[in-house]
């Protein structure tokens, strides 16, 4: 089955399931099963919320506890891409791929912990 449309509430063919769900609605979807020859409409749904604090991405060693309540800022590292223990740090420090710049980006202050303060982009 694969999903060939992805429907924010308030976009066309949506008005029916905005009227019905309200503001629980979160996405419509459409997917298309070849085999039976059918489409599917799904909806993404609200259905609880409560109040929440993120634990820290980082797990280094010397990270404090108290990270989860102060900002650290996130800067532009070069990795490349056979360098899988490299990888591998930064996603353990909670570093995220972007692939439009094709840089990791993770805080600044663990980039620094692991070592690889001389990677970060200026």
């Amino acid at each position: 089955m694969q999903v060939r449309t992805v429907r924010k509430p308030g976009e066309r063919g949506t008005q029916r399931l905005v009227d019905q769900y309200g503001e629980r609605l979160v996405r419509v979807r459409y997917r298309y099963d070849p085999q039976k020859l059918k489409r599917y409409k799904t909806v993404e749904l609200i259905i609880a919320e409560e109040s929440w604090i993120p634990e820290p991405a980082a797990r280094v060693d010397d990270a404090p506890s108290a990270v989860k309540h102060r900002y650290t800022p996130r800067v532009p590292v070069r990795i490349r891409y056979h360098e899988k223990e490299l990888r591998r740090q930064i996603k353990a420090i909670g570093g995220t791929w972007e692939p439009a710049k094709k840089l990791w980006y993770a805080p600044e202050e663990y980039v620094r912990k692991i070592g690889l303060d001389k990677r970060i982009v200026r």
